[in-house]
Order: C-alpha cells, then structure tokens, then sequence
C-alpha cells in the first residue's frame, strides 16, 4: 500500500512538475557511466521550489514544490537514470539528457509520456 500511495503522489508530483516541454542538446546516454554521473552532480532546479540535488557519491534528493519526496541512490547508464529511493524496493527510471546546464528528462518507464527541463544553479 506505502509504494501505491507514494507512486500516485510521484506521478502527481512529475505531472505538475513536467509542464514545459523541451527537446535540445546531445543525448547523454553516449556518454559512459561515470561522466554522465559526474555531469549530473549538482543542483537541478525546474523552478525555486522543484528542485533534484545530485551528490558525487551517488547519493541525492528530490524536491517538489518545497516538500522533500525522497532521498535516493543513483546511477547511469546509457541515458537512462535510475533512482533508487529509500524505503522502496523498486527503482524510478528515466531517460535523461545532459547539455551543459540543462537536463531533460523524459518520459521513463511506467511514467508519463513528457519532458521536462531542469537548469544547473
């Protein structure tokens, strides 16, 4: 029941979040795991309040609308983000780019078909 409840209020969180649309830059998947990693750490901000931190350790978090969702774990891996957050055994996968200091992460698995694009401060 906890994974129900928390997966209807993650796709309420994206579908609200995944407002803009956008479709620039080079697919990061090219690039292997430990640069794509090294590219996502940081601080991606969709607006002040909906924001993903990203740590060099493989750590990080995701905040909506100034209310923390969750902690996780990540990885890359050929354009394709997972995260792993705790109290959940199964993984919220995306598929990402990185350009610089945009990142856009599309439609994932089991998500809703959209993207949206997220700004390194």
């Amino acid at each position: 029941m906890k994974k129900v409840i928390f997966s209807i209020i993650a796709v309420v969180v994206m579908a609200l979040s995944f407002v803009s649309c956008g479709n620039s830059g080079n697919n990061g998947g090219e690039k292997g795991n430990d640069k794509q990693q090294q590219g996502l750490v940081g601080n991606w901000y969709y607006n002040d309040n909906t924001y993903y931190t990203f740590n060099e350790d493989g750590t990080g978090s995701n905040t909506a609308y100034g209310v923390l969702v969750g902690n996780f774990t990540y990885s890359e891996s050929n354009g394709k983000l997972t995260l792993n957050y705790e109290g959940f055994t199964d993984p919220t996968v995306f598929n990402i780019k990185v350009d610089g200091k945009t990142l856009t992460i599309l439609s994932g698995e089991g998500n809703i078909g959209s993207e949206v694009e997220y700004t390194r401060k």
